[in-house]
């Protein structure tokens, strides 16, 4: 079997698992960390989710401040991007949601670009045009949103504070989106607690 089709296989895996308490807990203690560590490794040319589109997602900590990285299913309207997060309600909230919404300003990786970009919630009409798409990408989403989930669904803009970096003060302001190569070293401290929905 080919590399793309094993990721294929993964994927078809990951999603039927990722609707069950069990899945959520793989997905966050296994297969997350995991796609995080092939994505920075690879460039993004490997993923766990086969041809399913991802990116790495740099927030802020809202109680410590320290950089926490996240491997995120997304969308692409334009020069936008729509991730999203459904909390089963059987677990705490999601790191990097809680995170976003304190602290809106974050880096995007994708591929071997990163990208400072800024959060905001998805309107009511962006919601009833994104959500099918993201529920095609990902069925779990809506199998809680069924069962009582709460969806936090982010449209990511670009730009933000001139030369932010999550985890860094950063002076109030705006400037032109910022692009460089990714490192790929890790530098950045990994959120530890990535859960529900992601791959």
């Amino acid at each position: 079997m080919s590399v793309g089709g094993i990721g294929q296989a993964l994927r078809g895996l990951a999603q039927r698992l990722g609707g069950t308490r069990l899945g959520v807990l793989a997905i966050g203690r296994i297969v997350s960390p995991l796609q995080r560590q092939l994505y920075r490794r690879t460039g993004g040319r490997l993923s766990l989710t086969g041809r399913a589109p991802v990116l790495l997602l740099t927030t802020t900590g809202r109680r410590t401040g320290k950089a926490r990285t996240v491997p995120l299913l997304y969308l692409r309207d334009g020069d936008r991007l729509v991730i999203c997060n459904v909390n089963p309600g059987f677990e705490r909230p999601n790191p990097w949601v809680v995170n976003l919404r304190a602290q809106p300003h974050a880096q995007v990786q994708i591929g071997r670009s990163t990208t400072s970009m800024t959060a905001r919630p998805a309107s009511d009409d962006e919601l009833d045009r994104y959500w099918l798409q993201l529920t095609k990408v990902w069925p779990a989403y809506q199998a809680f949103y069924d069962n009582g989930g709460k969806r936090s669904v982010f449209v990511l803009e670009p730009g933000g504070p001139p030369g932010h970096m999550p985890g860094a003060t950063a002076s109030l302001g705006t400037g032109p989106v910022r692009r460089r190569r990714a490192s790929g070293s890790g530098g950045d401290r990994d959120d530890r607690h990535s859960r529900n929905c992601r791959p």
